[in-house]
């Protein structure tokens, strides 16, 4: 067993004794990081059992004399890839180590597939073949030419529902939430503290709990077009709660000729892995504040990854639409950015099909939205929500997700069915519980007319001529992707490479760019 980890960007790897350890977790309430997890899991005869009661986010490897076990946490913050070579495993979390010890390697054309429909590529694939990815709370022991065990070790989907009183609920949630958030706060040592602040309410409740537990050093920015809808509620809850604020405004001159640069070039890779679409959103904002200064050299981001999710902003296209037929669903709803031949389809559903039965043997015996739920946080939220803090850690950054704390986890997938729809529940709480305190609920939370106003919308949108979606797209542009594909479109209008668009997303045209970058096109 051969085993390369080489990427220490804002984590660190540490190593003793044949156990490698990088990221963070807490047990018992007590927080672990560098050498002191390194020491408890030392300790450790037996991983499996500390799967009971581990909460953070991490990746645990052990080498042992003819095994070696691989631990990922439900973040999947750190992956690392395998194959074998010469009947013997290699392990890194540099793809690219392992690309350069097989020859002649690949494409894998039903991965490709996934990765233009979804912005990332599903089940243990990546882009070739041969070689594969760790997953979202997934546990791996190798033996010396196989793998001898696999599984998943937390899931989101369940048979059951918490069906207390509605205020006892409340009262739970919120000390779920005070209970997390706390394990975030205790785990950080006067760093400074740098909240992405959009318009939503995840930013804003991890903002408003800073204020609560007067913490001091914190620094709120937000970026985009300076018409953007995210400035008016992000600015006002910045300077509700006394805490600095800076927006970066996307120009020409903050984007710049970005392509060209070795930096960006780096993070390409860094962040792509050949798994995923290297996200670009904040990769502008985050070289600005660093180079202008605005960032300590210990400074933690916290983004606020993402909670909606566990409220039920997901459930919006569950209404009436599920059926035992979970793989239609997740196909229609989670593969869109590209129009498939029913040969594709057929095989794209058979892959689905695979990766919910190897997440669940059982999973039909569960709630069908939770399964969905399960899905969808292993496969978009780690692959590519997760994977986008790739910007905060390639310019040597750490970073919090006190939403993804395993209390909150745990409590949010046995919420009823019906709280999550319309995610009345969830804004509730934040609302009655935090926002109300600090004079930041500025709109009504209730999401019900929002919601049926989407489903027409999605409906609707389908029958528009291309001009009418190109003008929707640029006028909900509040990030100004637009003037960052275009340097894209350029360099592939250069070299007569074509992009096929739907006008649903600029990614339709980022993910297309970096499959011709991975191929030497560019």
């Amino acid at each position: 067993m051969e085993i390369q980890l080489n990427i220490n960007n804002g984590f660190t790897w540490f190593v003793k004794n044949n156990v490698f350890f990088k990221g963070y977790f807490y047990l018992e309430n007590n927080f672990y990081n560098q050498e002191k997890a390194l020491e408890l899991l030392l300790k450790t005869e037996d991983f499996k059992d500390l799967l009971e009661n581990i909460n953070g986010v991490f990746t645990i490897i052990k080498k042992g004399e003819h095994n070696t076990v691989v631990i990922t946490d439900v973040t999947r913050s750190f992956p690392v890839f395998y194959t074998q070579t010469n009947n013997s495993w290699c392990i890194s979390d540099d793809i690219y180590v392992l690309k350069r010890k097989k020859t002649n390697l690949k494409f894998n054309k039903n991965a490709e597939l996934e990765f233009l429909a979804s912005n990332h590529v599903h089940g243990k694939k990546i882009l070739l073949d041969g070689i594969y990815q760790t997953q979202s709370s997934e546990y791996i022991e190798f033996s010396s030419n196989k793998i001898k065990e696999q599984f998943f070790y937390f899931s989101y989907s369940t048979r059951k529902q918490n069906n207390k009183p509605v205020l006892e609920l409340k009262k739970a949630c919120f000390s779920a939430f005070e209970n997390s958030f706390k394990r975030c706060l205790n785990s950080l040592r006067n760093n400074q503290i740098i909240v992405p602040l959009s318009s939503g309410l995840d930013s804003r409740l991890i903002a408003v709990f800073l204020k609560k537990h007067n913490y001091k050093n914190v620094l709120c920015y937000t970026y985009g077009k300076k018409d953007s809808f995210e400035i008016n509620y992000s600015k006002k809850t910045a300077e509700a709660l006394n805490f600095k604020w800076v927006f970066i405004e996307y120009t020409d001159s903050i984007i710049g000729d970005f392509l060209e640069t070795d930096q960006f070039k780096q993070y390409i890779k860094y962040a792509g892995k050949l798994t995923s679409m290297p996200n670009l959103q904040e990769y502008f904002a985050v070289h600005f504040l660093k180079e202008n200064n605005f960032l300590e050299k210990d400074a933690v981001f916290i983004p606020g990854y993402a909670g909606d999710i566990l409220g039920g902003s997901e459930y919006k296209f569950y209404n009436n639409q599920l059926n035992n037929n979970l793989t239609e669903f997740i196909f229609k709803n989670k593969m869109t950015n590209f129009v498939f031949s029913d040969e594709q389809k057929n095989k794209t559903l058979q892959d689905i099909e695979h990766n919910l039965i190897s997440f669940d043997a059982h999973y039909q015996q569960k709630i069908p939205e939770t399964v969905l739920d399960d899905y969808n946080i292993k496969e978009r939220i780690a692959k590519y929500i997760f994977n986008s803090s790739s910007f905060y850690t390639f310019f040597g950054y750490k970073t919090r997700f006190p939403f993804w704390d395993k209390e909150l986890l745990c409590f949010f997938k046995e919420l009823p069915i019906a709280y999550k729809r319309n995610k009345s529940f969830f804004d509730a709480v934040l609302n009655d519980y935090y926002f109300k305190e600090h004079n930041v609920n500025f709109e009504d939370n209730t999401e019900v007319k929002k919601n049926s106003f989407q489903q027409l919308k999605s409906i609707l949108k389908t029958f528009l001529p291309t001009f009418i979606k190109k003008k929707r797209l640029e006028k909900r542009d509040w990030n100004n992707y637009k003037i960052i594909t275009l340097k894209m479109l350029e360099q592939l209008k250069k070299r007569n490479l074509t992009v096929f668009r739907l006008y649903k997303d600029y990614n339709e045209i980022i993910t297309q760019w970096y499959l011709y970058l991975v191929k030497n096109k560019l």
